[in-house]
């Protein structure tokens, strides 16, 4: 196939043959390449900068973490305390119902057939409410001191404070 001189572009100058576009070897083959200390030092003072950025962002990060959590465990204590609260208030209205007198009375009447105690089955603590509750027959008077005794003249001294008694 002949070369077309109207053919122009990159595959028609690949194909030419000239010094400028054959290969060679470099001739600096043995030359080391020295680091250079400046862009080392630069390099260790960004990785330096981003590694702090980075702690303080992930510093950051776990703090609001745990204020979030904290704050979500105070919610529910605090709903948790508001439940304990409105139970508290019906435990004890529901106990002020039921130790209520009369429920009771009506109660024990009902269920368990009880009435109120009669004067005679009640036992009275101490002696005057004892003597006003059931009196007390005066004890059988001996036959030899059936004889009224004279009764004794007043006296007409005065109480030693002075008061005077009618």
């Amino acid at each position: 196939m002949p070369d077309h001189p109207s053919r122009a572009g990159p595959l028609a100058s690949s194909r030419l043959k000239t010094p400028y576009l054959l290969p060679r070897p470099p001739r600096n083959r043995y030359l080391v390449r020295q680091r250079d200390r400046r862009r080392m030092r630069e390099l260790g003072r960004v990785a330096v900068a981003v590694l702090v950025v980075g702690l303080s962002l992930l510093g950051y990060t776990w703090v609001h973490l745990e204020l979030l959590g904290s704050g979500y465990r105070v919610d529910g204590l605090e709903t948790k305390l508001h439940e304990l609260e409105r139970r508290e208030r019906h435990l004890r209205l529901e106990e002020a119902y039921l130790s209520s007198p009369q429920r009771v009375e009506a109660r024990a009447s009902r269920e368990l057939g009880m009435k109120p105690p009669e004067l005679s089955q009640l036992v009275f603590a101490g002696g005057a409410a004892a003597a006003a509750a059931a009196p007390v027959p005066p004890p059988p008077v001996p036959p030899s001191a059936a004889a009224p005794a004279a009764p004794a003249a007043p006296s007409t001294a005065s109480p030693p404070n002075g008061a005077a008694t009618p």
